[in-house]
């Protein structure tokens, strides 16, 4: 077995575990009882909304494909992001989803350098959106239930998602940032991603160049994905009480959800994590556990569902990789 295949089934392990224990938690009989209690309709809303969500994100690839002469199917490219999203459902902090521009280059055979900067740029805005929002959300949370001394996961997923945008406008935009790792051009595999990065640095004027319409697409999306949280919790039957719109609630939590998902632990895309801290954010709003760890478990579930379709594609770009090489 190769060692990533044992770190993969670690951090599987570690997940798993950590799922058990919040099951056991909040009572596996009653988060049984929430699943059969489910109201169809609005699950199904909710993954409208996230298909949705992945329209808006592969316009936004198409938008810069287009602009840099690369332009493919806007169908195409919706497969390879279907490919990415269910990438990133299995690996850790979701990097799977850079399976995306994998896909664009071999399958269809969009220049390497376009790929990864048709999903970096975007990217770094969300992620720039995350951590405003979620930064947001966790003062909220700090003010009005939790110190600080009891908020630490929290400000260490603002701090982790931080770390990654500043590192990912480092290697799209500063040349001296990147000529530091220029030794690697010594070595067979590292001179491939560093050359990789330098064309994505000299086609990085297509990010600025679009940058308000990948802002309205951005907003778009998260509004999408917030909606489709919004519809999943009411398949649930759960009703918050705020001080504030209650649907502007999943605005928040989702992005504050998914800077867990980044903090730098052994696990599969967050899982574990990111569903105990949904849980502990819902008992701040009086949402039994049991309920909220089912609205987690299904959230997550729910967006590995929507792109299985993508196991096709996947498969056929990996035995084109193989071919080639």
């Amino acid at each position: 077995m190769k060692r990533n295949d044992i770190l993969l089934l670690a951090n599987g392990i570690v997940s798993l575990c950590l799922v058990a224990a919040i099951l056991y938690y909040v009572g596996v009989a009653d988060v049984i009882k929430s699943l059969y209690s489910v109201n169809i309709v609005p699950l199904l809303l909710g993954m409208l909304f996230l298909l949705l969500m992945d329209v808006f994100m592969s316009l936004r690839i198409k938008l810069l494909l287009d602009y840099l002469g690369s332009g493919i199917r806007f169908i195409d490219i919706m497969k390879a992001h279907f490919v990415g999203m269910l990438g990133a459902d299995f690996t850790p902090a979701r990097s799977g989803y850079f399976a995306t521009a994998g896909v664009l280059h071999y399958k269809y055979g969009v220049k390497s350098e376009h790929a990864m900067v048709s999903i970096f740029g975007p990217q770094i805005y969300d992620f720039v959106l995350k951590l405003v929002a979620g930064t947001l959300a966790i003062m909220y949370l700090l003010y009005h239930f939790i110190g600080p001394k009891d908020g630490w996961i929290m400000i260490l997923g603002s701090a982790a998602m931080s770390s990654i945008v500043a590192l990912m406008l480092l290697l799209l935009f500063s040349g001296r940032f990147l000529r530091l790792f220029s030794f690697s051009e010594k070595f067979p595999l590292l001179s491939k991603a560093y050359s990789l990065f330098a064309r994505m640095q000299a086609n990085s004027h297509a990010v600025v160049r679009k940058t308000p319409e990948l802002l309205g697409l951005m907003l778009l999306s998260w509004s999408a994905k917030s909606l489709s949280w919004y519809f999943v919790a009411k398949s649930l039957g759960i009703t918050l009480d705020t001080e504030f719109p209650e649907v502007l609630f999943y605005f928040f939590l989702q992005p504050l959800v998914t800077m867990l998902e980044f903090i730098p632990t052994p696990t599969i895309a967050g899982l574990g994590l990111s569903e105990g801290g949904t849980t502990a954010v819902f008992s701040f709003f009086g949402v039994p556990a049991a309920v909220a760890a089912t609205f987690a478990l299904l959230v997550r579930f729910k967006t590995t569902f929507v792109h299985l379709p993508a196991v096709p594609e996947a498969l056929a770009t990996l035995r084109g990789h193989k071919e080639e090489n």
